[in-house]
C-alpha cells in the first residue's frame, strides 16, 4: 500500500521530534557537565581570571644558637603602596611623598600614572616615614605591615647564618640551606578585573597575612663565636694579614661551635659588601696546607707499622735532592727521629717518611680523612678541593705532598681531619643545625653526630697526638701555642701559595695552626689560617698565638678549667671604693654593695658572676676582658663604673665557690 502524503508529514514531524529531542539532551548533559561535574573548576578558573593576587613577604622562622639565643629574627615593619586610580594630584602626591621617602618625584610619578590597580612607592619604611606620609591625607596611598630579616647581633656569625633578600629568599648560609624549612608561607593582597581585563580598584584590598616558617636551632654558641672572632680579628690586625678563618668544632659530634672569617660583614646591609667578603671562604676557598699535612702523614705511618715514633731519618743538614729537585728545611739537622720530625717540621724528614710509607698508602690515608672530598657540612657552595690520584705523583711529586704541596684542602676539611685524630681515629660529618622545629614546637628535622668512617685505631689516635703535643713544647714549632693550665696538642703549616696559573708559587703565604685539647680527653678542636701574613709568616707565629688565645677561653665557657691556677682570697666587704677610683689599674675586689649602669665601654660590677655572665655581658657593652681562674668573679679591674680608654682591656678573676 503507498504511503499517504498525511504519513510522510507525521513520519517528518517524529523524525524532527526525535532530532530535537535528542539536541536538548545533548545541551542538558552538557549544561550537567558544567553545572555539577566541572562547576568548582571552572568557579575556580574564572575566579583566576577576575582576581589578580600580589604576594606579600613571608615571615622567616627564628635562627637560635645552642643555647636559644636570638641570631635572626624577622620584625614587621610598613610598606607604602598607592591605587592610581584613587590619586587626585598625582603631581602634588609625588612632591610631597618624595621628599619624605628621599625619592626623585619623577620616579614615583610615572608609578602612579600606571594603569594598575596598584603600586609599590615603598617597602621597609621608618615609623616616622610613615607617620609624616599620614598626615599628608592623600587618598589612593595606603600602607601595609610587611615583614622584614633582622639580625640582631650584627657581624657575629654572619657567614654560617648568612642572609635573606628583601623578598625573604634566602641567599647565603643557612638562610640558603634552610630556605624550604624556614622562609615561611607567603601572604598575598587580591585585586578584582572586570570581563575585559580592567582593574577594578576597591576601597580596601583584600589581603592574607604570611605566616612564619620553622625555627632552626644551630649548634653555634655565641660567646664562643665572640671569643672566636675577636681573637681572629686581633691575629690579622697583628700581622697585617688579607685575611684569616677559624673554626671550633666539638672533635667526638662534629658540631661546629664557631666559625669565623676576616674580613667579615654586617648581614643587615649585606649589599654593601662585595661577593668576595660575603662568601664562606672555609668552605669555597682551598689553599695547600703545609705542614699541617705532617699530622696526616704521621697517623699513616703509625698506623700501617712502617716507621716507629723514636726510628731515626738523616736529615741532610737542609739540603735534600730528589728528582732533580731540592728540598730545604729552615734549619739544618742531621739524624731526627719521627717524633723530632714532627716537633721541628722537617720537610726533608717527612719526604723521608713519606718514601718509606709509599704513594698508594699514603693517597689512601689522605683520602680516608677526607681530603679531595666534600665533608658534607649542611652549608651551601662546599667545594672538595684537589688530591691527584697516586698514579700521578712521581717522586717529587710524593715528597712534596709529605710536607703539603701539592694538594689543596679547605679550612673545614682541615678541621675535621684534625678531630678524626682527637676523637679516637673516626671522621664525623660536620654539622651546623642541631634541628629544624615546626613554630608549633614539633621537630621537624634533627642532626644527629654521625660516624663517616674509621681511619685510624684509638691507639693510633693516642701515638699521634702524644706526638703532636710535644709540638708545642720546648724546642717545638707551635710553642707559642701552648695553653696555661692545659694541655694540648696540634701542629703548624706554613705554605707558599700557588700561582693563579698554576705554574710554581708566589712569594705569599699562608700560615696556619690546628690543634686540640684538653689532650687526655678533647673537647674542642681549632683551625686557625691567617692569609698574606706580612713580616714572619710561619704558622707558628701567626697563627699560634690566636690559638691559645682562643683555647684558653672557650674551654672555661664549657666548663672546663684550668689546672695549677692559684685562686684570690676573698675579701672584705667594702662599701666604698678609694684607691681603685684614684687609680683604675690597681686590681679591684669587693662584695657588691651598690648598682653601677652597665653602659658600652664602661666597667660594669661582675662580682659574683659566673664567667658565661661574663662573657655575655662584656659582649653586649663591647668591652675587650681577659679571664683568669674559675667559678665566680672576686676581683676586677678597672674598678666598677670606670671608663675602658682606647685599647685598655679589663680583668676579670674567678675562684671556686666555697
Amino acid at each position: 500500500m503507498k504511503p499517504t502524503q498525511d504519513t510522510w508529514v507525521r513520519l517528518r514531524i517524529t523524525l524532527l521530534l526525535c532530532l530535537f529531542s535528542f539536541l536538548f539532551l545533548i545541551v542538558l548533559a552538557r549544561a550537567y557537565q558544567l553545572q555539577v561535574v566541572e562547576s568548582p573548576k571552572l568557579a575556580a578558573l574564572a575566579e583566576r581570571q577576575s582576581l589578580k593576587a600580589i604576594p606579600l613577604v613571608p615571615r622567616r622562622g627564628i635562627l637560635y644558637d645552642r643555647k636559644k639565643e636570638e641570631l635572626a629574627i624577622t620584625m614587621e615593619v610598613d610598606a607604602v603602596f598607592a591605587q592610581p586610580g584613587k590619586i587626585g594630584n598625582i603631581r602634588e602626591a609625588a612632591e610631597s611623598i618624595g621628599s619624605i621617602l628621599g625619592k626623585r618625584p619623577a620616579s614615583l610619578q610615572k608609578k602612579m600614572r600606571e594603569e594598575k590597580p596598584f603600586v609599590w612607592l615603598e617597602r621597609g619604611i621608618t615609623p616616622a616615614q610613615r607617620a609624616a606620609i599620614e598626615k599628608l591625607k592623600i587618598e589612593g596611598v595606603n600602607f601595609l605591615k610587611e615583614t622584614k630579616r633582622f639580625y640582631p647581633q650584627g657581624e657575629m656569625g654572619c657567614h654560617v647564618i648568612g642572609f635573606a633578600g628583601l623578598d625573604s629568599q634566602g641567599l647565603e648560609g643557612v638562610e640558603l640551606g634552610y630556605d624550604e624549612f624556614i622562609r615561611g608561607e607567603p601572604g598575598y593582597i587580591l585585586l578584582s578585573k572586570d570581563g575585559l581585563g580592567r582593574a577594578i580598584t576597591p576601597e580596601t584590598p583584600a589581603f592574607r597575612h604570611s605566616e612564619e616558617g620553622g625555627e632552626i636551632i644551630l649548634t653555634i654558641d655565641k660567646n664562643i663565636q665572640y671569643i672566636t672572632e675577636k681573637e681572629l680579628r686581633k691575629a690579622v690586625l697583628a700581622c697585617s694579614a688579607k685575611g684569616g678563618m677559624a673554626i671550633v668544632m666539638n672533635p667526638k659530634t662534629g658540631e661546629v661551635l664557631a666559625l669565623a672569617i676576616q674580613p667579615s660583614f654586617d648581614p643587615n646591609h649585606f649589599s654593601s659588601f662585595s661577593p668576595q667578603v660575603l662568601k664562606n671562604r672555609t668552605i669555597t676557598d682551598t689553599f695547600e696546607p703545609g705542614s699541617t699535612l705532617k699530622a696526616f702523614l704521621l697517623a699513616a705511618v703509625l698506623e700501617e707499622r712502617a716507621a716507629a715514633p723514636s726510628d731515626v731519618f738523616y736529615c741532610e743538614n737542609g739540603t735534600y735532592g730528589v728528582g732533580g729537585k731540592f728540598i730545604h728545611d729552615i734549619h739544618k739537622y742531621e739524624w731526627l727521629s719521627l717524633r723530632e720530625i714532627i716537633k721541628v717540621s722537617s720537610n726533608i724528614g717527612a719526604s723521608k717518611v713519606g718514601q718509606k710509607l709509599g704513594r698508594g698508602k699514603f693517597h689512601r690515608y689522605l683520602k680516608n680523612f677526607g681530603f679531595g672530598s666534600k665533608t658534607g657540612i649542611d652549608l651551601p657552595g662546599e667545594v672538595s678541593g684537589f688530591l691527584p690520584a697516586p698514579q700521578h705523583w712521581s717522586e717529587v711529586g710524593l715528597a712534596n705532598i709529605s710536607f703539603g704541596q701539592g694538594i689543596s684542602v679547605t679550612a673545614l676539611q682541615l678541621n675535621v681531619a684534625i678531630s678524626a685524630i682527637a676523637n679516637g681515629g673516626d671522621l664525623m660529618r660536620p654539622y651546623v643545625a642541631k634541628a629544624v622545629l615546626h613554630r608549633q614546637g614539633s621537630i621537624l628535622m634533627e642532626n644527629q653526630p654521625r660516624v663517616l668512617r674509621r681511619v685510624i685505631s684509638p691507639e693510633t689516635a693516642k701515638a699521634v697526638a702524644s706526638i703532636l703535643r710535644s709540638v708545642m713544647e720546648e724546642g717545638g714549632t707551635g710553642r707559642a701555642a701552648s695553653l696555661s693550665g692545659y694541655e694540648a696538642a696540634g701542629k703548624t703549616g706554613t705554605a707558599q701559595k700557588a700561582l693563579l696559573n698554576g705554574r710554581g708559587y708566589s712569594d705569599k703565604r699562608m700560615g696556619s695552626f690546628s690543634g686540640f685539647a684538653p689532650v687526655e680527653n678533647p673537647q674542642v678542636v681549632i683551625s686557625v689560617i691567617i692569609d698574606e701574613p706580612q713580616g714572619n709568616s710561619y704558622g707558628g707565629v701567626v697563627a699560634a698565638p690566636a690559638f691559645k688565645a682562643i683555647a684558653e677561653q672557650v674551654l672555661p665557657c664549657m666548663g672546663i678549667y684550668p689546672k695549677g691556677v692559684t685562686y684570690l682570697a676573698r675579701a672584705v666587704p667594702r662599701k666604698v671604693y678609694s684607691e681603685e677610683q684614684k687609680n683604675p689599674s690597681v686590681l679591684h675586689t669587693q662584695i657588691k654593695t651598690s648598682e653601677v649602669l652597665e653602659e658600652p665601654g664602661i666597667m660594669p660590677d661582675f662580682y659574683g658572676k659566673s664567667i658565661r655572665q661574663v662573657v655575655q655581658t662584656a659582649q653586649r657593652l663591647g668591652l675587650d676582658l681577659k679571664i683568669e681562674g674559675s667559678g665566680r668573679a672576686v676581683a676586677q679591674s678597672p674598678a666598677p663604673g670606670q671608663v675602658l680608654q682606647g685599647n685598655q682591656k679589663g680583668l676579670v678573676k674567678f675562684q671556686p665557690a666555697i
